[in-house]
């Protein structure tokens, strides 16, 4: 079989721009730390690339979601506890003003620190958040609890209402409370209107055992509330820690996905470099010796 020249410089001049081809993406892949360059260079890794840069950036917003939704249940839930502090003084002070030692004076005393317990409870309802809005409140930004000065307290409406918190695809979380809930005692009674007529009546004098007896088992409704509410926030914050960890765990598993798709193993990069270069350069020799032309000598 005879091989033409012009077949036998093509095929020669065709291996060795291959080789000088891949000694070039090797250099490159050495440069940067990366293997896939760009995009035609291995399609499928390309993809699963641009899959994990968007996971990454829904990740930043969940996380971002995730420290928001964090902060305002821990605040929610200091807040409660503050609550139910004083909650638990109010039930100090009806019991204390239904024994029949209390005279119209000390029930009088008893009836002033109970309107101060109110307002203290009013002003934490209307805590405002990292956001700067009232706490409890809702989307519009106004108070979540506004005293009527007659006894009666009205509360934010449930609209428009505060939107859940998105933490994972498919998944949110409630990072607030209405203060109607809060309060609330039964169907139609809230605590502090409940605490404010305690203390009207009190300051008022004569019999009050009604008056504190009401007061008493409605005090005991108000704190299984306020227990219920905390437990329900409680909850919902294990639930954005636990997310917050799986979180974590997905990104770094991502991370190390990326890895392996597109670092490249420099010192394997460089010892096939290395290799190439030492075939290339016995081509050229052999090339060179084969054709005997000044020309080859002189294009090299």
């Amino acid at each position: 079989m005879q091989i033409s020249t012009s077949m036998f410089y093509g095929n020669a001049s065709n291996r060795m721009a291959k080789m000088n081809a891949r000694a070039s993406e090797l250099m490159t892949q050495i440069s940067t730390g990366k293997k896939t360059i760009k995009p035609s260079d291995d399609p499928a890794a390309s993809q699963q690339i641009a899959e994990l840069d968007r996971k990454d950036a829904d990740a930043v917003v969940y996380g971002t979601n995730m420290t928001l939704a964090g902060s305002l249940l821990q605040q929610a839930d200091s807040v409660l506890g503050q609550i139910g502090t004083q909650l638990t003084r109010a039930t100090e002070l009806a019991t204390q003003a239904a024994t029949g030692t209390q005279t119209d004076a000390t029930r009088k005393i008893i009836g002033t620190e109970l309107k101060s317990i109110v307002e203290s409870m009013v002003a934490l309802a209307n805590a405002k958040n990292v956001r700067g809005q009232p706490l409890f409140g809702n989307a519009a930004g106004g108070k979540a609890v506004t005293d009527n000065g007659d006894g009666t307290f009205t509360f934010a409406a449930a609209e428009p209402a505060v939107s859940e918190v998105p933490i994972a695809d498919g998944q949110s979380v409630q990072a607030t409370e209405s203060a109607e809930r809060i309060f609330k005692i039964g169907d139609t009674d809230n605590a502090l209107a409940m605490l404010s007529r305690l203390a009207t009546a009190l300051q008022a004098g004569g019999d009050v055992s009604d008056a504190t007896s009401e007061s008493l088992d409605a005090l005991s409704a108000s704190t299984d509330q306020i227990a219920d509410v905390q437990s329900s926030v409680g909850a919902r914050a294990a639930r954005v820690d636990l997310q917050q960890q799986l979180l974590t765990t997905a990104n770094t598993d991502r991370s190390e996905l990326r890895g392996q798709l597109e670092q490249v193993d420099v010192t394997e990069a460089v010892v096939q470099l290395q290799q190439l270069m030492t075939a290339l350069s016995a081509s050229q020799a052999s090339f060179s010796k084969l054709s005997s032309l000044s020309l080859f000598d002189y294009l090299k």
